[in-house]
């Protein structure tokens, strides 16, 4: 699967990618093992099988600057966790502020609602990540409440997205 934002390509990694999915798949840890990256390639390859019409299992994007080969950030759409679609979006800090957090939360919107027709989507953030709130604001989800410790949680439906 491949989308394109203004700037961006989202898209689900290949064996070939294994070295990028080695430096940037815990990359807020540093990298992993080629034979973890081989196990998080098959995992993602493996849950994308799930995904249906209507239906999102897990989705999980590299994302990529348009004509670059280096992995900078991960999006996706994950309705494994807890049976509730929960759309996510991590961008290396190197790359920070330009608003592909918002061009990733933007596209996978469209995605789950034109394309996969899902019918909601939720979302959440660190009470701290400003940014992240920022994003999912601006993308037109609407808060609906807090965890237990505070975090911000945020929820996004059909009739709601395609009146925006």
């Amino acid at each position: 699967m491949e989308l394109f934002t203004k700037d961006l390509l989202l898209r689900t990694v290949k064996d070939s990618d294994i070295d990028e999915v080695a430096r940037m798949w815990e990359f807020e840890k540093g990298a992993v093992s080629v034979a973890e990256a081989q196990k998080a390639i098959e995992y993602m390859q493996d849950n994308h099988k799930y995904n249906k019409t209507g239906y999102i299992y897990h989705l999980c994007l590299a994302v990529f600057e348009k004509g670059k080969n280096e992995i900078i950030g991960w999006c996706g759409l994950d309705g494994k966790t807890d049976g509730r679609l929960h759309i996510f979006f991590l961008v290396d800090e190197e790359y920070r502020n330009r608003g592909y957090a918002t061009q990733c939360a933007e596209k996978l919107l469209s995605y789950a609602f034109n394309e996969a027709h899902v019918k909601f989507i939720n979302g959440g953030c660190d009470k701290n990540n400003i940014a992240s709130f920022k994003v999912m604001t601006k993308i037109g989800m609407q808060q609906s409440g807090f965890e237990e410790n505070g975090d911000p949680l945020f929820y996004i439906d059909d009739a709601v997205y395609f009146t925006l």
